[in-house]
């Protein structure tokens, strides 16, 4: 008899902590799509999996990962900060966006030209 889902999962969550730890060796970014090679997984077969509860979860953690490595390195090592920032700007990294000098609603500005020009208050 097959493995159930959930062994599965489990089984698949093993191979991407081992992706992780390998990375993490080579002192490597640990890419979504050096995962998906390393896990010898198709797009088309990534995009099933990820219509599964179960095995989104795990690419969840996956996609965390991937955050906190960048976090962490942009903050930490000198030189990697616009990198590592514009990595998490990505959807599969985190999807961040920069708002800095942004009050985060649209602001107007008006100008009254009443009484200017010609033909003006004399």
């Amino acid at each position: 008899m097959g493995k159930s889902k959930t062994q599965r999962a489990h089984e698949l969550r093993e191979r991407i902590e081992a992706y992780f730890r390998r990375r993490e060796e080579e002192n490597r970014f640990p890419t979504e799509a050096g995962l998906l090679l390393s896990l010898d997984l198709s797009e088309e077969q990534y995009e099933k999996l990820l219509g599964d509860r179960l095995f989104r979860r795990e690419f969840d953690r996956a996609r965390l990962a991937r955050m906190d490595w960048l976090e962490n390195h942009m903050v930490t090592e000198s030189g990697r900060a616009t990198g590592c920032m514009n990595a998490l700007k990505q959807e599969k990294n985190g999807g961040y966006l920069d708002r800095s000098g942004q009050s985060g609603r649209e602001q107007k500005l008006v100008i009254c030209l009443t009484g200017v020009g010609d033909g003006a208050a004399g």
